[in-house]
C-alpha cells in the first residue's frame, strides 16, 4: 500500500518542554520566562503544536499528546495515559477523515473506527525503547493529521476517496500499535510492581 503521509520531524526537545509546561497549566509568559525566550516565541511553538496534532485548544492538545512526562516522573508513570490520549486522537482523526470524505462525496469503503487489536504474549523492550515507541506513535498521529490537513486543501473537485481510505487504514494500523504498546506498558508496570514487592 502506498503511503502519502509526509515525513515529519520528531518533536524537538524545546517542543517537548513547552508541551509539558502547557500540560502543567503554565501561562505563555511563565513558560517564556523559564525558557529564556519571548512570549511570542512560545505562542508560535504552541500554535505549531496545535496544527500538527489537529487540536483546537491547549486542553485538546494535552489530551491528544499525553504531554510527555519528565524522566523524573518514573519510567512508566504516564505512558498508559499517553497511549490513551494518542488513541483518542487517532479515533478523532478517523472520524474527521470519514466526515471529510462524506462531505466530498467520497465513495470509499464504509467502516467504523477499528477497535485496537488484542495483544497477547511476547517479550517487551527495555523502558527506553518502550517510551521511544510511544513518542514515535505520537509523531505518527501528527503526520496523519498533517495528511488530513493537506487533503482538505485539495480542489473541491478532487477525488478524495482513496486518500480518505489511506488515512483511515493508517489510523487502523496506528491503533493496533497503540494496543501493542499499551499491553507492553501494562506488563512492564506489573513486573516493576512485582519487583518492588519482592524487594520488601
Amino acid at each position: 500500500m502506498l503511503s502519502f503521509v509526509p515525513v515529519q520531524r520528531p518533536l524537538t526537545e524545546r517542543q517537548h518542554v513547552i508541551l509539558r509546561n502547557v500540560a502543567r497549566g503554565k501561562t505563555n509568559k511563565k513558560i517564556a520566562a523559564e525558557l529564556g525566550i519571548s512570549e511570542q516565541g512560545v505562542k508560535v511553538h504552541i500554535s505549531r503544536l496545535l496544527e500538527r496534532y489537529g487540536a483546537e485548544n491547549r486542553v485538546e492538545l494535552v489530551n491528544l499528546t499525553g504531554a510527555w512526562p519528565d524522566h523524573s516522573d518514573g519510567q512508566y508513570a504516564n505512558a498508559a495515559a499517553d497511549i490513551a490520549g494518542i488513541r483518542a486522537g487517532l479515533t478523532k482523526t478517523f472520524r474527521d477523515a470519514t466526515a471529510f470524505g462524506e462531505s466530498h462525496g467520497a465513495t470509499g469503503r464504509a467502516m467504523a473506527v477499528p477497535p485496537p487489536a488484542e495483544v497477547y504474549g511476547g517479550s517487551y523492550p527495555d523502558a527506553k525503547d518502550l517510551l521511544a515507541g510511544v513518542r514515535s506513535l505520537r509523531d505518527v498521529l501528527g503526520e496523519i493529521n498533517v495528511a488530513l490537513k493537506l487533503a482538505r486543501e485539495l480542489p473541491a473537485d478532487a477525488k478524495v476517496g482513496p486518500i480518505v481510505d489511506a488515512i483511515r487504514a493508517r489510523v487502523g494500523a496506528a491503533l493496533d500499535e497503540s494496543a501493542r504498546l499499551d499491553a507492553l506498558v501494562d506488563r512492564a508496570r506489573a513486573d516493576e510492581r512485582s519487583s518492588k514487592q519482592d524487594a520488601v
